[in-house]
């Protein structure tokens, strides 16, 4: 389970590669960080990593880019985003909807 702190730790965790942005997040016992924050208009994709993951965030829906799927229990998933814009938000959620996850735009 995640700790209250590292879940509101500001994120430090995304980067922009050769004009695409990359969000990278953690899955086990729920996702870190919980927000993400983006650059809108620019092709982003997310990165899942797990690593002994056997939870129910191990089952990730994402409903605005139609994504749903078990995740292997150690690897990486990467999730194209598309084109986000201002002002929206992408949400993540498990399988079992206890534990969730927000990329939003600035």
């Amino acid at each position: 389970m995640l700790s209250e702190e590292s879940a509101q730790a500001p994120a430090n965790n995304v980067e922009v590669r050769d004009g695409v942005q990359y969000v990278t997040i953690t899955a086990q016992g729920g996702y870190s960080p919980s927000v993400s924050t983006i650059v809108p208009g620019i092709p982003t994709k997310l990165i899942v990593k797990t690593n002994g993951t056997y939870d129910c965030s191990s089952t990730l829906v994402i409903r605005e880019v139609g994504f749903q799927k078990t995740l292997e229990p150690v690897g990486e998933e990467v999730i194209d985003l598309g084109i986000p814009k201002s002002g929206g938000s992408i949400q993540g959620i498990c399988g079992m909807g206890m534990y969730n996850f927000t990329v939003e735009t600035k």
